[in-house]
Parts: C-alpha cells; structure tokens; sequence
C-alpha cells in the first residue's frame, strides 16, 4: 500500500525546503506548492495524506483554502502553520477542522507528530509511523 502525502503549501521557499527534507529524511512522500492555487492546480481529490498550510498566502489564504477544500468534499487533514499567530485565526482554523495550528517557528518534534496523528487514521494496522 503506498505511504499517504504529506502536501506543503507555504509561499516562503526556506519553509517549504526544511519542512520538505525533514519529512524526506522519515521517508513521507512529500509534495509542495507555493500558493493555494498551485496546490488545487497540482492535486486531485482522490489524494490520501494532509495538508501542511501557511495560513498568509499570495491570492487564496490559508483559511479560504481550507474552506474551498471542504466546499469540495476533500477530507484532507490541514496542520495550520503560521508566523502571524492570532487568536481569532487560530478559533476560526480550528472551528473550521484542522487538525493542528503551530506558531512559527515551530519545534520540528511538534510538526512530526501533527503529521503522524493526522496519517495513522488513513495508514491501517501503521500505529507508529516515523
């Protein structure tokens, strides 16, 4: 069975990179955009994994993707990373579904286990993915 994606969309290419060769090293299948409209462009809705997600994007933010995504049926968890943290962002991702929601910058221990809580529901008999 093929390993579910792990989607990052930040417009920040440093952010992309670290979060793409940490997850790389753990061997997860990762696939990463710049913006919101590369992500829907690039994705179809049939992908298994979820979503790491800048919050600030050029054109379509963060929370109008989340939004578009369950407009569309797409049940793909979003770990919500942001450097701009706020509460009234932070109560309307997590009303909204998400699974997560970290502050930059972000301990890489904390992000890890966002990812694997919102994988093992889709990876069966996979209790302790890396």
């Amino acid at each position: 069975m093929d390993r579910p994606t792990v989607f990052v969309v930040d417009d920040d290419s440093s952010i992309r990179t670290a979060i793409h060769r940490l997850l790389d090293s753990l061997r997860h299948p990762v696939r990463v955009f710049a913006s919101a409209e590369q992500f829907i462009a690039g994705t179809d809705g049939q992908s298994r994994g979820c979503l790491i997600l800048d919050v600030r994007l050029p054109g379509m933010s963060g929370l109008q993707l989340q939004q578009w995504l369950a407009e569309q049926g797409r049940t793909l968890p979003i770990i919500f990373i942001t450097a701009q943290d706020d509460n009234a962002t932070r109560d309307a991702a997590l009303r909204q579904g998400a699974a997560d929601y970290l502050p930059k910058p972000f301990d890489c221990d904390h992000l890890l286990a966002s990812v694997r809580r919102a994988l093992v529901p889709q990876v069966p008999g996979e209790k302790d993915l890396p």
